[in-house]
């Protein structure tokens, strides 16, 4: 399975080169109309002349176009830029479409490994083991082609959306041409309010993957994103699968969230299925567990949802694990799983005048996070065109603010990632999105390196070496490592040599073996239990840093991270000594914790740099 948060960074992470597609079509439209309104002065002389004698405005741009139609400059003009354009256009699509082809391959055997790796913590948090996940370079490969198709499907049938309809992204050149035509010839639009109002609706409207046939339309990277995520989670879903038919289990819990889709008949409400134990092959009474867990029966899995696990069914696409979907399927372990403690659902909130249940406010964010974007869309292309952006940037942060003020009145966190809008760069690795992709893959790689860890330490005496990191992620594997133990009820250490190497230890509720580990150069972070209080580095802390070579000390409770660094050696110190020092610093007996302020004693004495600040539960890469 994958997380939401998960699955969110890893649709999110191919965005920009949509991104950067939709803004290099809209400027170029723009500079193109810009360039043919030159060859425009002859009938707009004409139309300011007509107007002041009177004649209507149907008749005006009759007379102007007849103009425009007979100047051989203008039509070769048009005729040139008509040619340009579409070249252009096509041109770009086709380099886009195979950068999405890789980065999609990229993200799907990303997300599949994820998948694979959340799925042992699963059945090992259970007591449980698996074994072989050969099956994944093939699940992959397939998701990998379905998603593929899906995106090349999108960039088939591109557009923008008008007043009158949608208009294919060919023809989008010239049909603004001539709109904008029509407004200079009105003479009471200037060329530059003319070039501003083309962008606004092109960026209102943002480049679109269009049904021609339905009139049906979906921003170009918002359908993106859906394909992507639809495709990793549908391949979570497979490799959830495999685990269960390999392991035998034969229940599933589906988990539950707030605002389930809770429209339609059938397995198409999800808020009907949600949230319940099903059986995945019929043939066993499982009236005794109903009973435990306190759910009224256990029934077939695909009658209720429409997802088969063993593939003897068709899968509903209305369904589990269809399009757009967030529910996960578990495996329930018969006598021991129980259910997940329920989010409350934030209650309705009246915000001028009208009520809003859960549903309503996320429609309403996802509304107002459509807008922002748009305004940003706008705002890049004002700045590629060189034209002034102050008025578009106070809209912006002022919808913003909107924003924000709207989801604390709701009490539900601002997807600020939402408002992402990353259009400069057809590198994704130059990307934000991008960015953020890489951290949750590296995350990944240490939640691998930790799941055997208990089981390969023994008894304790010596620490083990559980994988190598790259060096340069330090800092993020220090984060993760230091949340995974931080509340742990015995001591847990880990150490990073200067080569990436990771060892890992455990120990007893107040102490921990370093063994024989050359600790030179090292970082090292081990946690103190909840029982052991809420202090800093102890006696024991101080006489090991004192007389080990690693410079880099982390310590982790369940409310503050500390960072102490030797600046100069500490020979022939003892943590008496250092308890005297702080004796004579101590202002106010009873304000702080003895051994935070006994380190702070040391820090002010030049020996180390020391820092205690509250606790980073955060995922990796979150600021």
């Amino acid at each position: 399975m994958l997380s939401d948060e998960q699955l969110e960074i890893i649709s999110e992470a191919i965005q920009p080169l949509f991104q950067y597609l939709e803004k290099e079509v809209i400027v170029d439209i723009a500079r193109r109309i810009q360039k043919t309104l030159t060859y425009t002065r002859t009938a707009e002389l004409q139309a300011l002349s007509m107007k002041e004698l009177g004649y209507s405005p149907a008749r005006i741009r009759r007379e102007v176009m007849k103009i425009l139609n007979a100047d051989p400059e203008y039509r070769k003009q048009v005729a040139k830029n008509t040619l340009e354009y579409k070249k252009e256009v096509r041109d770009i699509i086709n380099e886009i479409t195979k950068e999405a082809y890789k980065a999609n391959h990229e993200l799907v055997a990303g997300a599949g490994n994820m998948a694979w790796i959340n799925d042992l913590s699963v059945w090992k948090d259970a007591g449980k083991t698996l074994m072989d996940n050969s099956f994944l370079s093939q699940l992959t490969e397939a998701f990998s082609s379905q998603t593929a198709g899906e995106l090349k499907n999108l960039t088939r049938t591109t557009g923008f959306k008008t007043m009158h309809g949608c208009e294919s992204i060919g023809n989008a050149y010239r049909n603004e041409l001539d709109k904008a035509v029509i407004k200079i010839c009105s003479g009471t639009f200037s060329h530059e309010k003319v070039l501003h109002d083309t962008v606004h609706h092109l960026a209102q409207s943002g480049l679109r993957s269009i049904d021609f046939e339905s009139g049906y339309s979906m921003q170009l990277d918002t359908a993106a994103r859906l394909a992507i995520r639809t495709g990793c989670h549908q391949l979570a879903g497979k490799v959830m699968d495999k685990n269960i038919a390999q392991s035998g289990e034969n229940l599933v819990y589906v988990d539950k969230h707030n605002g389930a889709r809770n429209t339609g008949t059938g397995h198409a409400n999800h808020e009907q299925w949600q949230g319940k134990v099903y059986y995945i092959r019929p043939g066993r009474d499982y009236k005794e567990e109903a009973e435990r867990i306190g759910q009224k029966e256990i029934t077939d899995l695909w009658e209720a949802t429409g997802y088969s696990v063993d593939g003897t069914h068709e899968n509903d696409s209305l369904g589990l694990y269809g399009y757009n979907c967030r529910h996960n399927s578990h495996p329930w372990f018969e006598g021991a799983s129980t259910f997940p403690v329920d989010l409350p659902e934030p209650p309705p909130v009246t915000i001028n005048g009208k009520t809003y249940d859960y549903y309503a406010m996320t429609q309403k964010m996802r509304s107002m996070e459509r807008g922002i974007r748009a305004l940003k869309r706008e705002k890049e292309a004002l700045e590629a065109l060189g034209m002034d952006t102050t008025e578009i940037r106070a809209k912006i942060r002022r919808k913003t603010a909107e924003y924000k003020e709207f989801c604390g009145i709701c009490n539900i966190r601002p997807k600020t990632e939402r408002l992402r809008y990353e259009c400069g760069t057809s590198d994704l690795g130059k990307t934000q999105a991008w960015r953020k992709y890489r951290e949750a893959e590296f995350e990944n790689e240490l939640k691998s390196k930790t799941l055997g860890a208990s089981d390969a330490v023994g008894d304790g005496s010596q620490p083990v070496c559980i994988g190598q990191i790259d060096i340069s992620k330090k800092k993020e594997a220090i984060r993760y490592f230091g949340n995974e133990i931080r509340d742990s009820e015995i001591e847990k250490l880990y150490v990073i040599d200067k080569e990436g190497n990771v060892y890992y230890n455990k120990g007893q509720e107040d102490s921990i073996s370093f063994g024989t580990l050359d600790l030179t150069g090292c970082n090292v972070l081990h946690n103190h239990p909840k029982s052991n209080g809420i202090v800093s580095f102890s006696k024991d802390d101080f006489e090991v840093i004192r007389d080990s070579g690693a410079v880099d000390w982390y310590l982790v409770n369940e409310e503050f991270d500390y960072h102490l660094r030797k600046i100069k050696p500490m020979k022939g110190i003892t943590y008496n000594q250092a308890w005297k020092w702080y004796m004579e610093d101590l202002i106010e007996a009873g304000i702080e914790e003895e051994q935070h302020l006994i380190m702070k004693s040391l820090a002010k004495r030049g020996y180390i740099e020391y820092e205690r600040k509250k606790a980073d539960r955060g995922p990796v890469g979150q600021n």
